[in-house]
């Protein structure tokens, strides 16, 4: 025991085996391996290769919690019994696991937007209920992240319910919760670690703390994005308006709702938008607020690094670095921060 954490250590050659042990009570959900993409968030079954390796690209668990396209409404015209069906996921205990410490953080992000309030979303919170979440140390940072320039991984890693750190050809699981705990228990292939298991373990934290911080590190609680700066101009007239960094921000939580005739019945489904879009925030008698591409760019880290903090003290933005891999005109979010928290 090392405060409130508990930790025990497991071969690699026997991880497989205690996953399988798990979907023994719970549904395991994690990063597995596709024949023509990058690794997805989806069900894991006995065939699975799920991916454990921090230094692969994967999709954000977002896709799992939030998926691309979901039906909230299905309404048949013609049933004289059940007219309207609301479809929820099923209620049983489910475990997400792979997790890296910004996806975690980015849970705790969409948390705030799905579930504070009053008003809860019903399809988010039945997936989100109860599930236990096991995240991953990463070895090593890829180019594109900054995790540490927008807040404290070690903090991220330490609201999950257990951590996996590898060491070599063990692996040290740390449970930080009662239900965490209970998932070292459910196996006979892990024991107690050594004093060197836990060195390692110790060092594996504190090189992922060391990761370098970027120069807008100690402004991004500040009201530094300036309304009418230049700078949007600038690097709006880059952005083609494609909205990938929205599409695999694991934190970006937009969708629009639209109905559709599908064969006999009427399902209202929502589906995965972005502030980018032209259209996105045009009204029915069509007026558009944000009419220019830079009142978009403006929009979308004006949200993450402003709004969201004044409205949960959370910054939206976790450093994961998808959006600086994929975009397409490589229009790097971590240059424009830096230049707008250096300007005066």
């Amino acid at each position: 025991m090392i405060g409130d954490t508990v930790d025990k250590v497991i071969s690699k050659d026997k991880l497989i085996q205690w996953i399988d042990s798990l979907r023994q009570t719970y549904e395991v959900v994690g990063p597995v391996k596709a024949a023509d993409g990058p690794a997805a968030f989806t069900d894991v079954d006995s065939h699975s290769e799920i991916v454990l390796n921090n230094a692969a690209w994967t999709l954000p668990p977002k896709d799992y919690l939030l998926p691309r396209t979901e039906t909230l409404v299905v309404y048949n015209e013609k049933s004289e019994d059940e007219q309207i069906r609301v479809p929820l996921a099923e209620d049983k205990p489910r475990i997400m696991m792979g997790l890296r410490a910004c996806d975690a953080r980015a849970i705790a992000v969409l948390d705030h937007v799905y579930l504070d309030g009053e008003l809860k979303d019903p399809y988010y919170a039945a997936r989100r209920k109860g599930m236990i979440m096991v995240g991953n140390v990463c070895e090593d940072a890829r180019w594109s992240c900054f995790c540490t320039s927008v807040g404290d991984p070690i903090e991220w890693l330490n609201d999950l319910d257990a951590v996996t750190t590898d060491i070599g050809d063990s692996v040290v699981v740390t449970a930080n919760t009662p239900a965490g705990e209970r998932l070292l228990s459910d196996t006979s292939d892990m024991s107690d670690p050594s004093d060197e298991q836990i060195n390692q373990k110790t060092a594996a934290w504190s090189k992922m703390a060391a990761l370098p911080k970027r120069p807008f590190a100690d402004k991004l609680a500040a009201d530094f994005l300036a309304w009418d700066g230049p700078i949007w101009e600038k690097y709006s007239r880059k952005c083609i308006g494609c909205g990938i960094c929205s599409y695999l921000c694991p934190s970006c939580s937009c969708f629009d709702i639209q109905d559709e005739r599908v064969g006999g019945e009427i399902e209202r489904f929502r589906c995965r938008d972005t502030c980018q879009s032209c259209y996105f925030t045009r009204m029915g008698a069509g007026h558009d607020p944000r009419p220019e591409k830079k009142m978009r760019v403006r929009q979308r880290l004006s949200h993450k690094f402003k709004y969201q903090q004044q409205q949960f003290n959370i910054i939206g933005c976790t450093g994961c670095g998808r959006c600086v891999e994929l975009c397409p005109v490589n229009l790097d979010i971590r240059l424009v921060l830096s230049e707008v928290a250096t300007s005066e």
